[in-house]
C-alpha cells in the first residue's frame, strides 16, 4: 500500500496558491453580497468535520516533515505509480507505453457541480451534453462510504491541451462529494485497453480512503 506517495495534499495546495496569489493584490476587506442557489446535485454539507480536516491545513507529516497524502490506496499490479501535480493527488498509467491513465482529483467545495463535471468529461469525448434528468439516471457507485456518480463513455478523446483527438477512447469515471470536497476518480486510455482493465479500476477505487490521522 502507497503511504508516501504525494507530499502537499491537492486541496492544501490550492489553498496556499490561493492565498499567494491573493498577496500581490489589495488588501481591502469586501462584502460580499451576492448570493446563488445552491446546486441540486450538490450533497449536504457535514458541518461535524473540522475545516482543518476539510482542507488538510494540519497534514500529517512525514520523517522528512513534507505533508503525508491525506488518502491511502494500493495501486493494482501491473500499474506504475506517476508524479503527482495540482491536479492529480493520484497519479496512476497503464498499458504497455502508459498510455492509459487513471487519476483522483481533489478539489474544494462543489467545484462547478456533478452535472456541469459529467459533461465536461462528455464534452472531451465529442458527446453531447446530457440533460439534468438523465445525469439523475446514471448508476451510483460506493466510494468512499457513500454513492458516486459513475461514467462510461466512448469517443474521440481530447484532452486538455491537445490539438487532434485520440480516436476510440474510453472514459470510466466516479464524481463524489464528501467532507466539502469535490472527488474525481477518472481512469482514460484506448477502449480495448480500458476495458481489460476495468477490473483493476475497480480494484483501485475500492481501495482508496482517508488516511487514519494520528492522535
Amino acid at each position: 500500500m502507497n503511504q508516501l506517495s504525494l507530499r502537499c495534499p491537492a486541496a492544501a495546495l490550492l489553498l496556499t496558491v490561493g492565498l499567494t496569489s491573493c498577496d500581490r493584490f489589495d488588501q481591502r476587506v469586501v462584502e460580499i453580497t451576492e448570493t446563488r442557489e445552491v446546486s441540486k446535485h450538490a450533497s449536504a454539507p457535514n458541518v461535524g468535520v473540522s475545516s482543518a480536516t476539510r482542507f488538510y491545513d494540519d497534514a500529517q507529516r512525514d520523517e522528512s516533515g513534507a505533508p503525508m497524502n491525506p488518502f491511502i490506496w494500493t495501486t493494482p499490479t501491473g500499474w506504475t505509480e506517476g508524479q503527482s501535480n495540482q491536479m492529480r493527488v493520484i497519479n496512476l498509467t497503464f498499458g504497455p507505453n502508459n498510455e492509459g491513465e487513471c487519476y483522483l482529483t481533489a478539489m474544494p467545495g462543489a467545484s462547478g457541480g456533478v452535472e456541469a463535471n459529467i459533461n465536461r468529461w462528455r464534452g472531451q469525448l465529442g458527446l453531447s451534453p446530457l440533460p439534468a434528468a438523465d445525469v439523475e439516471k446514471l448508476p451510483r457507485k460506493t466510494f468512499l462510504g457513500g454513492e458516486a456518480y459513475s461514467v462510461t463513455a466512448d469517443g474521440d478523446y481530447k484532452n486538455v491541451g491537445q490539438e487532434a483527438p485520440m480516436k476510440d477512447y474510453r472514459l470510466v469515471g466516479l464524481i463524489q462529494q464528501v467532507s466539502g470536497l469535490t472527488l474525481f476518480v477518472k481512469m482514460t486510455g484506448p477502449k480495448a485497453l480500458v476495458e481489460t482493465n476495468q477490473a483493476n479500476f475497480e480494484s483501485f477505487v475500492n481501495s482508496i480512503n482517508f488516511r487514519a490521522r494520528q492522535q
